[in-house]
């Protein structure tokens, strides 16, 4: 029997099984789900469900302000509409992390940003200039969330009183949490380090924001001689 948008409200996910994802690609389908103006739920032509986090867009939580106006908005947008999503990774939710293409060819994250329901995301190395040039008209013409004097951006509504281990590779990794992690790439010495390390710096602006050591890794940084165990990755020998 076809799934509807009711039933898998009612069963709010935890009976139903979602399909994992590995390395990038495209997926296509129908979404079923919208639970926050960033993430939803998404049903291919075989009824396999996948979840889905925009990539590179922050949405409002939906207890802040205009937490609920960003999810109607992807919901308008978005919801039994049929889509395709342009994903590089999955993290450790299983949710694949990409951009989602409308019917129509618009990108889901771009009018998030556009009507001002979204911050830039800025979590992935380089940056994207037009990404930031969106939130910036937004911001300018004071649509959406700009209204508020002093708009408070999710990831500080997230953010936790302790600083958790930052994760090795990106089947470890929180999306939403990445600036918790701390792990942050140096372009003068093009090593990466956290808030475990010796001399982490109290501001890092220029610096490169990662969400696992992996990502850090790949593209072209290298732990920092006073992080926990860049002795040990120093010392070891290549395998055979």
């Amino acid at each position: 029997m076809k799934r509807t948008l009711k039933t898998l409200i009612g069963l709010g996910f935890a009976t139903l099984v979602f399909a994992t994802v590995s390395g990038a690609g495209t997926l296509k389908g129908k979404v079923v789900a919208v639970m926050s103006g960033d993430t939803l739920t998404l049903e291919t032509s075989r009824g396999k469900l996948i979840k889905v986090r925009l990539k590179e867009v922050d949405t409002p939580e939906l207890m802040q302000p205009f937490g609920r106006q960003a999810r109607q908005f992807s919901m308008d947008l978005a919801l039994a509409k049929a889509v395709r999503v342009e994903y590089e990774k999955a993290d450790k939710y299983l949710r694949v992390i990409g951009d989602v293409v409308l019917p129509d060819g618009r990108v889901l994250n771009q009018e998030l940003l556009r009507n001002g329901l979204a911050w830039q995301y800025r979590v992935h190395h380089p940056a994207n200039e037009f990404l930031r040039e969106l939130e910036y008209g937004a911001w300018k013409n004071k649509e959406g969330l700009w209204v508020e004097p002093s708009a408070l951006p999710p990831w500080e509504f997230r953010r936790e009183t302790f600083l958790p281990v930052p994760p090795e590779n990106r089947s470890q990794m929180d999306y939403d949490r990445i600036f918790n992690y701390g792990l942050i790439g140096d372009p003068e010495t093009k090593t990466y380090l956290w808030p475990g390390c010796l001399n982490y710096p109290e501001k890092s602006p220029g610096f490169a924001v990662f969400g696992n050591k992996q990502d850090a890794e790949e593209s072209g940084f290298k732990i920092s001689p006073q992080c926990p165990g860049a002795r040990a990755n120093t010392d070891s020998k290549p395998s055979p």
